[in-house]
């Protein structure tokens, strides 16, 4: 057997495992588009209707419509059950369609169809939670393990803890919330916010900005497995595809960056 190792600080044979949460309109969808325009050909798992606006990007897309039980294919001609594409993904004619990375839009309704065909395939209701376990943890950890950069894309939920409010990605289980933040390599919750600036005659506009949260901060649980410290706790956009490139660069190329700008 030929084992060939790989060295540690060449992190570009990486790919990362991201998550990306946040409020209704808050730009999560439009944030795939910037993964096309880093990383080139993406596939979008979705779920959901709102892929208008990452339209004009040209993405490929395939829809589902269950998780494990089979699809209705009069009624949905050309959809498909979240297992039957997880097996496609998984197969050589995939790996030759040269895809860099898949996006899941969004884990909040994947998780709810996964809650939904517990319930209905079991008789016994406490046994509803340990059979969503085994629909959603193996799907979840498959995705995890491809070779390309992974991204769920989830809605954001309000909880309240020991007095203080806090936002989760929205979920069928508490639990379920804190385990994919945890396993994720990068959680980037974009938040919308009002900014005043004063335009080119002097007066004072307000607009709604973007902004990205990779770190604990006014209750939302972001994250960030940066070893060198490149992305900030909060970024002034929403652009979390930018930011797993700076984190893959090498120090020459990071070098290169800083020197002549993230624009160019």
């Amino acid at each position: 057997m030929n084992i060939k190792p790989f060295n540690t600080g060449d992190v570009r044979k990486r790919s990362l495992n991201v998550l990306i949460y946040g409020h209704a309109g808050s730009g999560k969808t439009h944030a795939l588009g910037d993964f096309k325009d880093i990383f080139g050909k993406g596939l979008v798992i979705s779920g959901e209707a709102g892929l208008e606006t990452i339209m004009p990007k040209n993405i490929d897309a395939v829809e589902f419509y269950s998780v494990i039980k089979p699809v209705d294919k009069n009624k949905y001609p050309n959809g498909y059950s979240f297992k039957e594409i997880l097996e496609w993904i998984q197969t050589p004619q995939f790996r030759e369609m040269g895809y860099n990375w898949i996006a899941v839009d969004s884990l909040t309704e994947l998780s709810r169809r996964a809650f939904a065909e517990a319930r209905e395939s079991v008789k016994d209701n406490r046994q509803v939670y340990t059979q969503y376990d085994a629909i959603l943890d193996p799907i979840v950890n498959d995705l995890r393990d491809l070779p390309i950069h992974t991204i769920l894309v989830a809605l954001a939920v309000v909880r309240e803890a020991d007095g203080q409010t806090v936002y989760w990605p929205m979920l069928n289980q508490k639990s379920k919330e804190q385990q994919y933040c945890g396993t994720a390599d990068l959680v980037g919750c974009i938040t919308v916010a009002p900014v005043t600036a004063k335009n080119s005659q002097g007066k004072e506009i307000t607009q709604l900005q973007r902004f990205t949260i990779f770190d604990k901060v006014q209750g939302w649980q972001g994250k960030r497995r940066d070893p060198k410290n490149r992305i900030a706790s909060i970024e002034n956009d929403g652009n979390v595809a930018e930011k797993v490139k700076r984190i893959l660069m090498t120090d020459e190329e990071y070098e290169k960056y800083k020197t002549q700008g993230a624009t160019q």
